[in-house]
C-alpha cells in the first residue's frame, strides 16, 4: 500500500485486492469459515500466475480437514500450495509419549548413539506426518536436540 500513497485514485490497488479476491475464490471455491484469516495477498503474489487444479486442491483439502493431527486448519490453504507442514499446526507428542519413547530407548538417541537426559531430547515421528505417520506413541522417538533439529 505505501507504493500506493502518492497514486491519485486507489484504481490499482483496488485492480489488485480484486484479482486476490477472485484469485482465492477461483481456486478454492468451496467457502469455509478458515478462508477468512489467511494471507491470501502473499499466496498470490507467490502462486498467483501458477496453473492450479481447483478440484484436486478440494480433495486435499477436504481430506485435512477431516484429520484429526490437523490443529490449525487455516494452515491448510497456505499447505495446499507451499507443502510447509508448519502451517498445520501438527500435533505434538504429549510429556506421556515422549516419556514413554524415552525409557523404551534407555536414554540413547538412535541417530548418534549417545546417552542424554530427557530434557535434552525432543520427540520425533519415526514416520513422518508428510508420510502419514500418526503422532502416536508407537510412532515416537527420542531423538538428542541436535540431531532432531538437523533431522528437520
Amino acid at each position: 500500500m505505501n507504493t500506493h500513497r502518492q497514486d491519485a485514485n486507489a484504481n490499482a490497488l483496488w485492480t489488485y485486492f480484486k484479482n486476490v479476491i477472485d484469485w482465492a475464490k477461483l481456486i478454492f471455491p468451496k467457502q469455509r469459515h478458515e478462508l477468512r484469516s489467511i494471507p491470501w495477498n502473499t499466496l498470490y503474489d507467490k502462486y498467483g500466475q501458477t496453473l492450479l487444479d481447483a478440484v484436486a486442491l478440494e480433495i486435499h483439502v477436504k481430506a485435512l480437514m477431516a484429520d484429526e493431527e490437523v490443529q490449525k486448519k487455516s494452515g491448510i490453504y497456505t499447505y495446499v500450495l507451499s507443502g510447509e507442514e508448519h502451517a498445520l499446526g501438527l500435533r505434538n507428542f504429549s510429556d506421556n509419549q515422549k516419556r514413554e519413547a524415552y525409557e523404551r530407548q534407555a536414554g540413547i538417541c538412535p541417530m548418534c548413539n549417545k546417552l542424554y537426559k530427557l530434557e535434552e531430547m525432543d520427540g520425533d515421528h519415526i514416520v513422518s506426518w508428510s508420510k502419514n505417520g500418526k503422532t502416536t506413541s508407537d510412532n515416537c522417538q527420542m531423538l538428542c536436540i541436535r540431531d532432531n533439529r538437523s533431522n528437520s
